[in-house]
């Protein structure tokens, strides 16, 4: 015989847990900061439709305005040969020094979409919370912005 006192309980408080978990993951719009060994923060959000409204044709740039506009994450970005790319997030600044230098870069689970392929774990991975993120092949404007994906600005050295 089933208690329903019990299972209504039991249904309660995965219902009380998942909305926590919900408020705590989207209360900030999903901005995670992760800090990094070159004097910043890497910056990880997970695509959610309470941020703003998805279309198809909504990119990584359009959400990550939204997040600036709703005070979450401050960015500043450039036009470029291949789309909008980010110079700086939160006042960390990309360089050049010559040959070398500290970049933001993209990272992504969304790998293919309607037969694009968006990143790629042959330019590198970047691992977060138990997810390996592949580096993107696209700037911000290029990216789409797909509900459920996670995205990571990841501020990186380089050289050549």
């Amino acid at each position: 015989m089933i208690n329903l006192k019990r299972t209504g309980a039991a249904v309660a408080a995965v219902a009380a847990t998942a909305a926590l978990s919900a408020l705590c993951a989207c209360g900030n719009g999903g901005v995670v900061k992760v800090e990094n060994d070159y004097g910043s923060d890497n910056y990880v959000l997970t695509v959610s439709g309470s941020v703003m409204q998805l279309a198809d044709d909504t990119t990584l740039y359009d959400y990550l305005c939204a997040l600036k506009e709703d005070g979450e994450i401050n960015f500043e970005a450039e036009q470029g040969d291949y789309g909008m790319y980010i110079t700086s997030v939160e006042g960390v600044a990309q360089t050049n020094e010559g040959t070398s230098g500290y970049s933001w870069m993209i990272y992504t689970d969304l790998t293919e979409l309607d037969s694009v392929v968006y990143s790629s774990a042959d330019y590198g991975t970047w691992g977060y919370d138990g997810k390996t993120l592949n580096s993107a092949s696209y700037g911000v404007s290029g990216l789409p912005a797909v509900e459920g994906y996670t995205y990571a600005l990841v501020y990186s050295y380089w050289s050549y």
